[in-house]
């Protein structure tokens, strides 16, 4: 049986639904492949997943466009390449709470932003707040990542970044309500995430295995978005996440993630070259990176090891 390690960018939620439902069914089993899913939990996010795909720690990793951009263009080159896209548009958002009063990006100035310390992350935000009239001077504050939803809850942040499909849907169900601020509001036009990332060495050297593995990911995912009610109620009964018993709850957050998972074509995973020269183009017009990257784009993604 062939091994597939593939680090999560969060603690397992509805977003690694299409994974869950493979690993749960027994669908890589009988396939021969042995895959193991490593949560950001097991060090608290000490190493992001495409750092552990730099290093050669997985096969794998769930990360945002930014990521393989930064990798491919920093000193220390990682060729990381986009093999599938989870989400085909962005649901996330930065948020505030309601109560708070700040209900606009421009509101944030000299107010306590979460940061990921993502490489472009405080540009973006900033980038958001300047295009709403205001001067960007939020004051970014990094904690442990898995603790950063939390710390916007409490009122020890004035906003940060989430996936609405699951903590947006968590929020309205515990009746807190949010203010969303979303990136293609306030234009940005903000890449595919999140993505699942190879490394390119090891994809030109196992590529009909991973083939293999993004095939049935693929058909695991679109069986998951036909029917979030019984998938809902299969990880209740099969899994141990404490999160996932909930089934109205998991079932509310597969049903927002619906739209936004297949193409005009009903295909999952697929990505457009259209969409990562907008971002990339964004990310140069605000001189965060050098113009030369647009030769490299057609490095950045792959589409050929997913389904036909």
């Amino acid at each position: 049986m062939e091994t597939i390690k593939i680090a999560l960018d969060w603690t397992p939620n509805t977003i690694h639904s299409g994974l869950l439902l493979a690993l749960h069914e027994d669908r890589y089993r009988e396939a021969n492949l042995g895959v193991e899913l490593i949560s950001p939990e097991i060090d608290n996010y000490t190493r992001t997943p495409a750092r552990r795909l730099a290093a050669g720690e997985v096969d794998f990793a769930i990360a945002p466009s930014e990521s393989v951009i930064a990798y491919q263009t920093s000193r220390n080159h990682q060729p990381l390449v986009a093999v599938a896209s989870i989400l085909q548009r962005d649901t996330s958002a930065i948020v505030t709470l309601a109560s708070s009063g700040i209900e606009r990006p421009a509101q944030l100035d000299g107010k306590v932003y979460a940061s990921y310390d993502a490489r472009f992350e405080d540009a973006i935000v900033r980038a958001m707040v300047r295009n709403d009239g205001g001067e960007g001077t939020f004051k970014p504050v990094i904690i442990e990542r898995l603790g950063i939803w939390d710390m916007l809850k409490k009122g020890e942040a004035d906003a940060t970044w989430v996936f609405m499909p699951w903590e947006g849907v968590q929020a309205e169900r515990r009746g807190i309500k949010l203010n969303v601020f979303q990136m293609e509001d306030f234009g940005i036009p903000y890449g595919y995430t999140p993505l699942i990332l190879a490394h390119e060495k090891s994809l030109q050297s196992r590529k009909p295995t991973y083939r293999k593995f993004i095939n049935i990911t693929a058909e695991a995912y679109q069986a998951a978005i036909g029917n979030p009610g019984e998938t809902a109620h299969f990880f209740a009964s099969s899994t141990q996440l404490n999160d996932f018993k909930d089934t109205a709850f998991i079932e509310a957050s597969l049903n927002s993630l619906k739209s936004a998972q297949l193409n005009e074509r009903g295909q999952w995973g697929q990505m457009e070259k259209d969409v990562w020269q907008a971002f990339i183009d964004w990310l140069i017009a605000q001189e965060l990176l050098g113009s030369s990257v647009r030769d490299r784009i057609d490095q950045l993604f792959t589409n050929t090891l997913l389904p036909a």
